[in-house]
């Protein structure tokens, strides 16, 4: 190879993607989309991997186009396909849940949640949870939250957080803070009416029908019809039963007159289901590629 190249790499890809100390990083593949990063330390074999759609993001030159890529998050032994969003805001959002038919059961065991279930396309359609594993991998690092929702007139609203989830160990507990958006704050705040301190689920670890970590004599997730961070029980339920058209009527409900809808409460009350619903992460601090 020609002393210009090595000096290219030398001089400008530590700019794009700061490797290991001893390492050199080489982008390939057929069409300069750089889809890949080998990192190449003369000591160690090829690795190929990206950490996150932040990483995505970073090494394409040109900005990285939406899709799904296989990431390895850092202290993970496999890869997983993940969506990720290179057009909202800064980009680097990694998708983590989405409803939008009612196609997918969500009222799944601890282990489901656990390592994930459903799937989605690449164009970012489908319905499925990342898995509660890779939650808390992922946001081991200053994480943002962002949840986005469409009632089913249209209406958009979004609402993020400073996220970081435990380890199962410690029951995948939902640590969260500084809300901003549109949506309402049905995460720390709750609903009001029925009282933050039964409502709020921030530091609240997480349930399942098969396994109940809530602050309530009875199983939430039971009765609600979905894995997620109940208190006693909720301000928000992203993962309850899908109602299409909104509003539904609880005493409708069987075998739990309860309102057990996809819903955020700050948004459109306890008694609506929302028509489409997706959380995203990704790094707190996240700039755009030179």
């Amino acid at each position: 190879m020609s002393f210009f190249f090595f000096f290219f790499l030398h001089r400008f890809l530590p700019n794009v993607y700061p490797g290991r100390p001893g390492s050199v990083l080489i982008l390939s593949g057929p069409r300069p989309d750089f889809r890949t990063l080998i990192e190449h330390n003369f000591c160690q074999p090829a690795q190929i991997f990206f950490l996150d759609c932040d990483d995505v993001l970073q090494i394409h030159p040109s900005g990285a186009p939406s899709g799904l890529f296989s990431i390895k998050p850092a202290g993970s032994s496999t890869f997983v396909s993940v969506y990720c969003d290179q057009e909202t805001s800064l980009g680097g959002w990694l998708l983590i849940q989405q409803r939008s038919d009612g196609s997918l059961n969500f009222n799944r065991t601890w282990q489901d949640y656990k390592r994930g279930f459903g799937k989605v396309n690449g164009k970012g359609e489908g319905e499925f949870w990342l898995g509660n594993e890779y939650l808390h991998l992922l946001t081991q690092k200053e994480s943002i939250l962002r949840i986005e929702l469409e009632d089913w007139d249209g209406n958009e609203v979004y609402a993020e957080y400073n996220v970081h989830v435990g380890s199962e160990a410690e029951g995948y507990i939902l640590r969260i803070s500084s809300y901003g958006g549109t949506a309402g704050d049905a995460l720390i705040e709750g609903s009001v009416e029925e009282g933050t301190e039964y409502t709020s689920h921030a530091n609240m670890q997480f349930s399942t029908f098969d396994q109940d970590n809530d602050q309530w004599e009875e199983n939430c997730a039971e009765m609600y019809g979905g894995g997620w961070w109940y208190n006693n029980c909720q301000g928000a339920n992203l993962n309850g039963i899908y109602y299409p058209g909104g509003s539904y009527d609880p005493r409708d409900n069987s075998p739990y007159e309860i309102e057990n809808g996809v819903v955020w409460i700050p948004f459109r009350g306890s008694d609506y289901s929302l028509r489409t619903v997706r959380m995203k992460i990704r790094p707190l601090e996240t700039q755009w590629p030179e």
